[in-house]
């Protein structure tokens, strides 16, 4: 069953845009409302776009122009973790195209949408039981009264392996919070990634209970959660922008 499940994940994880699959060593850009965002763009995760259109310009510079569904709109407190558009290569050029309603659309029909968001954000985080790969046993009593980070990720995600010295640098920001990462990768699988790379969180492997709860197929995810308990934020995919929104979320959570 165990097996199954994994395998279920694996295939939804390459049917995920915007996360994991196509990622590549250079700065992926994205257009969203005519700003410009280094990865996707806090709060905007697959589930809310409808189309996807790919500007290029004579240089080859790319960019992935994000067109939101009817009634969603980038948040105001979002449009100041934009990149500037001289700080883009060809943004000029990409902006032209994007303002003239040129582009090449893909075709998003197969994409498969699972995590929620706004079903979870401002409700409490649910009950839950699950070791780390010390052998510790955490509930939501061990959490209690801290804000908690969950972060989703595993062994062949190149995007959550490049986030993680950024996540670490929360540990040293916000020394109160409390820390979780899971994967349905084994403690020996993660081990080298874990000490080497390093990623400090207290690491929750070999375990789908939050994957199940929250219907995680893509990843990075990450959870906020205050001191109450009630989830403030959830975050799909990662990038420069959507870790500066976090950080000053956290920072806000650890404040109150």
């Amino acid at each position: 069953m165990i097996k199954k499940i994994l395998s279920l994940f694996l295939i939804l994880m390459l049917a995920w845009v915007g996360l994991c699959p196509a990622q590549t060593a250079t700065k992926k850009y994205y257009l969203v409302d005519g700003l410009f965002f280094e990865g996707m763009p806090p709060c905007i995760g697959s589930g809310n776009v409808v189309a996807y259109i790919e500007h290029r310009d004579d240089e080859d510079h790319r960019v992935t122009e994000l067109r939101l569904k009817e009634g969603v709109t980038l948040p105001e407190d979002v449009r100041r973790y934009a990149t500037p558009v001289e700080e883009v290569p060809g943004g000029e050029a990409l902006l032209m195209s994007f303002r003239g309603g040129m582009g090449k659309k893909w075709p998003i029909g197969g994409v498969v949408q699972t995590l929620k968001p706004g079903e979870w954000v401002g409700k409490p985080f649910p009950a839950f039981k699950v070791k780390d790969t010390g052998g510790r046993e955490w509930t939501n009593a061990d959490v209690a009264g801290h804000p908690m980070v969950l972060n989703f990720w595993y062994t062949g995600c190149g995007p959550c392996i490049r986030e993680m010295p950024e996540l670490n640098k929360w540990m040293e920001l916000f020394p109160e919070v409390m820390y979780l990462a899971t994967t349905f990768d084994s403690a020996e699988q993660i081990k080298r990634i874990v000490e080497n790379r390093p990623f400090r969180f207290t690491q929750i492997a070999d375990e789908l209970f939050f994957f199940k709860t929250f219907n995680v197929s893509g990843m990075p995810v990450t959870i906020l959660v205050d001191k109450k308990g009630i989830i403030r934020h959830i975050e799909e995919g990662t990038g420069d922008a959507k870790l500066r929104f976090m950080q000053d979320t956290l920072k806000k959570l650890a404040g109150e």
